[in-house]
Parts: C-alpha cells; structure tokens; sequence
C-alpha cells in the first residue's frame, strides 16, 4: 500500500460507517461526506478513492453481501485492502447515468441483463 492508501487506513478514513465490530469507525453517512469533502480540497484522486471504498464498495458489501462475504472482506477492506468497482458499457464510457443495463430476474429468479 502507497503512503496515502496507508495514511487513510491508518486514519479509519477507508471504513467510516462501517461497524466498529469489522475493524471500521461506526460513524456516519455525514461523517464521511465530511471527510471526503476535506479530502478533495487536497486531492481529488484521493477523495475519489475514499468515497468508492465507503459508498460503493464497503456500503454495498453491508447491505447486500452474505454473512459469509461479510466476515471475509469487511476486516479487510478496514485495514489494508483497496476495493473498486467497474463501469463501463458501449455507449455509456464511464458515465453512470447513461448505462442502460439491467439485471431482471426470469421465472427460475436468475438474473439476465
């Protein structure tokens, strides 16, 4: 991990709400906005990488993963592992609010995009 992945773990600012239980800070929704706003007035990279890591990777294992994805990945994500995302579709790019995919589920409750 480079110095300013570690500083930011070492800090608890790659976990905020996540709960105290899996090595997080158990603070809030606007404890982390906070942060992130304070980090984008140095770096914005660096608030990016905060803000995927809490709102999109850790708040998403919490609210969808399994017991078992849970115990596995939310210590870790607290401590020293960096968690990402992909967005990319044709005609979209990078853009999230141009992506047309959608999983529905089919009569056996499989999911198909």
């Amino acid at each position: 991990i480079n110095a300013e992945y570690g500083g930011m773990f070492d800090a608890g600012l790659m976990a905020i709400e996540l709960e105290e239980e899996f090595g997080g800070a158990g603070a809030s929704f606007v404890s982390a906005v906070i942060a992130i706003e304070e980090l984008a007035k140095v770096d914005a990279s660096v608030s990016v990488c905060c803000d995927v890591q809490n709102t999109l990777v850790v708040t998403g294992l919490r609210q969808w993963g399994s017991d078992e994805l849970k115990q596995r990945w939310l210590p870790r994500l607290a401590a020293d592992t960096v968690g990402s995302f992909c967005l990319s579709e044709a005609g979209s790019g990078s853009d999230a609010f141009a992506l047309a995919t959608r999983a529905v589920p089919d009569a056996d409750g499989k999911m198909f995009t």
